[in-house]
């Protein structure tokens, strides 16, 4: 093991041993970490019969692996936010940065609090992080279109079981198909290359889809993606046909009791939902979940102007956010809270600016791309960013934020990317980001 990684090692475990066994012995459990809870019961008795969908199978099975242990699953988080940091520098190396700055690139990375705080809660998103990182990693270390079959393979096993974690990741290897396509490689190279990486992402999609026909009756990755799309007709839920009055209605009120509320209005139709505004139905949840998707289908294609609108200053807006997920009362010392925050704060900042400066970073490389028709790596990369900001904003609202936070570090190294090779900068600074 080379010197810097054994630094990045240490720093990165000792920054985690500190805050945890120091600040913050704590691990946080959401609305959202129920139903992995549940899921991760019902396959550790190897028993998925008349299982609801909920959740995919990705994460829970993580969970299952310490026995349900939630202070063994932190752990296990923490080392795999470390490995994380050591696929984060090796990509950096690979784009050409020198090892001490690729170091110190990678600290500064991990060093945002939402990367600790979001390893200290019972959601995917440090696997996914994890996942991700790997999958950038093996991108960068090859032309992707000069890979061999066992780089292929090992890109379409973490893809598919990006896939079974969120079925929502199922894009990315169509994307990669596409980005075969378009560096104009011949049939034959497409059709190997493009089987094995759809191989295991269509099996997780398709398995997991098929475990929800038998149970609940529709062949459907989750049993509530018709409620996460009615979730984007909120500020238009009155304007639904007079068929799904039924629907829309309590909608309607419940949205406006959240706004009197000062409560989170994307999750009205859930608060409906659970004061038993549907009751009388008798509708399980999967089974108003198909109603529901009904009801968003209809209501959008009635209403296109308010659901761009919706996506465009709501969903997609919201994508760019920065999140942190955090119990801010579960601090070991009262005021470190305090302190923390105003970190957070500032660094919330910088992330902003990070984000707005990778939104110009893509414009550019799509200018450059219709203009050269030349295909990078830096753009690929940024497809994947920006194909996820639209994609969840056309399927669901609500914590979109929490969509983005896999993909910061892509982000960051994009943006730095652009300074090395596009910028002319001050001596020192041109010579720190060589």
């Amino acid at each position: 093991m080379s010197k810097n990684l054994k630094i990045l090692i240490s720093i990165e475990a000792s920054f985690r041993f500190i805050l945890f066994f120091v600040f913050y012995t704590s691990v946080t459990i959401f609305p959202d970490s129920e139903g992995y809870l549940d899921l991760t019961q019902r396959l550790s008795k190897f028993d998925l019969s008349n299982y609801n969908g909920l959740r995919s199978p990705g994460y829970p099975l993580l969970i299952s692996f310490v026995n349900s242990n939630l202070y063994a699953v932190i752990f296990m988080q923490f080392g795999l936010g470390i490995i994380t940091s050591v696929f984060q520098y090796k990509t950096l190396v690979h784009f050409d940065f020198s090892k001490k700055n690729s170091l110190m690139i990678a600290l500064f990375i991990s060093c945002f609090l939402n990367v600790f705080f979001f390893e200290t809660c019972i959601l995917v998103e440090t696997f996914v992080l994890f996942f991700m990182s790997a999958l950038i990693y093996l991108l960068s270390k090859k032309s992707f279109q000069d890979q061999n079959l066992k780089h292929d393979f090992l890109i379409g096993f973490i893809l598919g079981y990006l896939a079974l974690i969120k079925s929502f990741y199922i894009f990315i290897p169509f994307l990669l198909l596409f980005w075969l396509v378009l560096n104009r490689l011949n049939f034959n190279t497409i059709l190997r290359k493009g089987l094995v990486i759809l191989l295991f992402p269509m099996l997780s999609f398709l398995g997991w889809s098929y475990v929800n026909k038998i149970n609940i009756g529709q062949f459907s990755s989750s049993g509530i993606s018709g409620l996460y799309l009615a979730q984007n007709c909120v500020y238009f839920a009155e304007g639904a046909p007079k068929e799904f009055d039924w629907i829309s209605k309590p909608y309607v009120a419940y949205r406006e009791k959240s706004i009197r509320e000062n409560r989170d209005v994307a999750m009205a139709i859930w608060y409906a939902y659970e004061d038993g505004a549907y009751d009388k139905y008798n509708l399980s949840l999967p089974q108003f979940s198909v109603e529901l998707g009904k009801f968003a289908k209809a209501t959008i294609k009635e209403n296109p102007i308010a659901y761009f609108k919706q996506i465009i200053t709501k969903s997609w807006f919201d994508f760019w956010k920065p999140t942190i997920n955090w119990r801010y009362e579960g601090f070991n010392f009262k005021y470190i809270n305090k302190l923390l925050f105003g970190i957070w704060h500032l660094q919330s900042v910088l992330i902003v600016l990070i984000k707005v400066g990778f939104i110009f970073v893509f414009c550019f490389q799509l200018v450059q791309f219709v203009k050269n028709r030349k295909l990078v790596l830096e753009f690929l990369l940024s497809s994947i960013v920006f194909s996820a900001s639209i994609l969840q904003g056309l399927v669901t609202y609500g914590t979109n934020n929490r969509f983005s936070y896999p993909f910061e570090f892509i982000m960051i190294i994009s943006v730095l990317l652009f300074l090395k090779s596009n910028v002319k900068l001050p001596n020192k600074l041109n010579i720190w980001l060589q």
